[in-house]
C-alpha cells in the first residue's frame, strides 16, 4: 500500500499470512505430522526433543492444542525475501493477472513487471533460476531492447519473407 505519491517512500506491506482460514488449517496439519516426526525412533536415536516451554503470549490456549499451534505460527510466520505471485502474468481475461505475457502491466502504458512477481504460483524451488530465465527473456524482446538502446531491433520471419515495419529486415 502506497503511503503517498513518493516513489521513494517505502510502501506499507501486508502479506495478509493466514488470511484465509484454510491456509491455517494446512499449517496446523503440517505441524502435527512434523510433531510425529519427531517422535520417530531414527530421530530419538539422535536426541531430538521437543521444546515444551510455552511462548507466553500462547500459553493461555494450552501447550499443544491447535490454538496454540495457530498462535505459534502468527507469531513466527515470516518472508525470507522471496516474494513470488504479486503481479500474476495472465491473459487479459484473467481478472487476477497483473501483466501479459510481454511482461506489460495492464492498464498502464510504457511499465513492465520483469521478477518473481510475475509468477502466478510459487515454484517448488528456488525462485532466482525461473526469475533469471524471465530477465533473460525480457532482455531480448524486441519493444524492451528498442525502447532502452539505439540498436536495431529483429524480428525473425518465416524463412524467405520479409517483415516491413520494424526497423530491420530478417530473411533468414
Amino acid at each position: 500500500m502506497l503511503r503517498n505519491n513518493n516513489y521513494r517512500t517505502k510502501p506499507l506491506i501486508y502479506p495478509n499470512y493466514f488470511s484465509d482460514p484454510s491456509d491455517m488449517d494446512v499449517m496446523i496439519k503440517g505441524i502435527k505430522i512434523l510433531l510425529n516426526v519427531t517422535q520417530q525412533p531414527a530421530m530419538k536415536k539422535i536426541g531430538t526433543t521437543l521444546y515444551t516451554n510455552p511462548l507466553p503470549k500462547c500459553a493461555p490456549y494450552g501447550f499443544g492444542s491447535d490454538n496454540y499451534w495457530d498462535c505459534m505460527a502468527r507469531h513466527f510466520t515470516l518472508t525470507i525475501y522471496h516474494h513470488a505471485g504479486t503481479c500474476k502474468m495472465g491473459p487479459a481475461t484473467d481478472k487476477g493477472a497483473v501483466v501479459n505475457p510481454r511482461l506489460q502491466v495492464y492498464g498502464i502504458k510504457g511499465l513492465r513487471v520483469i521478477d518473481a512477481s510475475i509468477m502466478p504460483e510459487v515454484v517448488a524451488a528456488h525462485t532466482n533460476a525461473p526469475t533469471y530465465m524471465r530477465v533473460i527473456d525480457a532482455s531480448i524482446m524486441p519493444e524492451v531492447v528498442a525502447a532502452h538502446t539505439n540498436a536495431p531491433t529483429y524480428m525473425i520471419a518465416e524463412k524467405g519473407k520479409r517483415v516491413e515495419g520494424d526497423r530491420c529486415l530478417y530473411n533468414a
